[in-house]
């Protein structure tokens, strides 16, 4: 069954991201080539702007409670968010985290390549700078180098979201993340799947090198 609050939910972000994307967004790109720091300060706070809409979406139209344990983030400092991908939609609610605890501007979120082509949220994303991948390795690798690398040259503290599994979990999936276990003599996950470390250990690396000290931090 339908669910009227689901529509308008959908519609309502859909038609935020179309029209923002165009008309608050598209404005400022000529501005990538003039001062890339300059830009990014700008779009990146406008796209936090918008990102309080689902997050109110979320908690107003269909009651969502968000509980917060652990510790905060550091100011200033880059960090490596890593999250289990239970359900296709469950990175949003980390927004409802970082409005409380950090700051929207700053999360980046790497995901799959084919989502930068989706009207309005894939154009959205685009400017936001978030990585689009692959899912393979041979062809991420320098795609990472580059975005990893303008953040550290515009000093961006940025937050990173990863999903180590690769995808979300799907009775397919966790068929296959079975499969790797038996090959690897690992044991058999039932809520998660097994977890690609390359795209992980390489971003750490990588985004401690431009800071010049180790200070980033996993969460």
């Amino acid at each position: 069954m339908v669910s009227w609050r689901g529509v308008y939910f959908v519609c309502t972000l859909f038609l935020g991201s179309f029209f923002g994307s165009i008309f608050m967004l598209g404005p400022f790109l000529p501005f990538m080539f003039v001062s890339p720091s300059w830009y990014r300060w700008m779009t990146d706070r406008i796209v936090a702007t918008w990102l309080t809409l689902p997050v109110a979406l979320l908690e107003l139209v269909f009651g969502a409670k968000v509980v917060i344990t652990g510790d905060g983030f550091i100011p200033g400092e880059r960090s490596v968010i890593i999250m289990n991908h239970r359900t296709r939609l469950d990175w949003m609610f980390l927004w409802n985290c970082l409005l409380r605890y950090s700051y929207l501007r700053l999360e980046k979120i790497c995901l799959k390549s084919s989502l930068k082509a989706v009207p309005g949220f894939g154009w959205a994303m685009q400017v936001a700078a978030f990585i689009f991948i692959h899912r393979k390795w041979e062809e991420d690798k320098s795609h990472f180098e580059a975005m990893l690398d303008y953040f550290c040259d515009i000093k961006e503290p940025l937050q990173l979201l990863i999903f180590p599994e690769g995808t979300d979990l799907t009775e397919n999936t966790k068929a296959r993340s079975h499969e790797f276990a038996e090959k690897n003599a690992l044991e058999k996950y039932e809520y998660v799947l097994h977890p690609r470390t390359t795209g992980f250990t390489f971003i750490v690396h990588r985004l401690r090198e431009g800071q010049g000290q180790n200070d980033v931090s996993p969460y």
